[in-house]
This record gives structure tokens, C-alpha cells and sequence, in this order.
């Protein structure tokens, strides 16, 4: 029986490893930015030479979602502007979106 012959190639093998070696490095990249996230600070993310998106430290989305909440809520940023003494604190904050939409719902 003869048996056919198999061509292999050295270039595949070291294409193999340099994607292997490749996936490596990434998978150390991301690990990295989780644990920047981790201790509080944003890491970007860069594809194809932009910058695409963000690495945050979880709560950090939630906290900006609130501001975008109240910047964008007339009502709110005018009760600030008007507010005497002046407001401080996210719990003041919180307290005048909470009026405003106790008023809505009546």
C-alpha cells in the first residue's frame, strides 16, 4: 500500500505560534485594563488607530448616566441655578429630580 505523501509547512507552523503569541499578549492587555478598572481608573481602547471605546470602573456608567439625567432635566438644573443657599451634594440633588417627578405623577 503506498501512501500518499504530506506537504507540510515550516511558514504555517510560525504563522501558528505568531497568532498564538498574538492572542497572548491581548488576552494580558485586556487582564491589565480589568485590574486598572479595578483600582478606579478608565482605560481606553484603541482599534485600528481610534479610539473606540472605554475600560470603566464599574459604578462609574451608572454615575454618569445620574448626571446626564440631570443636566438634561430643564426643571432640575433650573432649581439649581435658583436654589438659596446653593445646593451641594448628590443627596440635594437627588432630592429636588425625586420632587419633580413626585409632581409629575400626581
Amino acid at each position: 500500500m503506498s501512501e500518499q505523501p504530506i506537504s507540510v509547512s515550516a511558514d504555517d507552523l510560525h504563522t501558528y505560534q505568531q497568532a498564538a503569541q498574538h492572542a497572548a499578549q491581548q488576552a494580558a492587555r485586556w487582564e491589565d485594563a480589568v485590574r486598572r478598572a479595578e483600582h478606579g481608573e478608565t482605560v481606553a481602547v484603541i482599534a485600528h488607530g481610534e479610539h473606540v471605546a472605554d475600560v470603566v470602573p464599574s459604578g462609574e456608567l451608572d454615575r454618569l448616566r445620574e448626571t446626564i439625567a440631570v443636566l438634561a432635566d430643564r426643571e432640575t438644573m433650573q432649581d439649581l441655578r435658583d436654589s438659596e443657599p446653593e445646593v451641594i451634594g448628590i443627596d440635594a440633588i437627588r432630592a429636588l429630580v425625586a420632587e419633580r417627578q413626585a409632581r409629575e405623577n400626581q
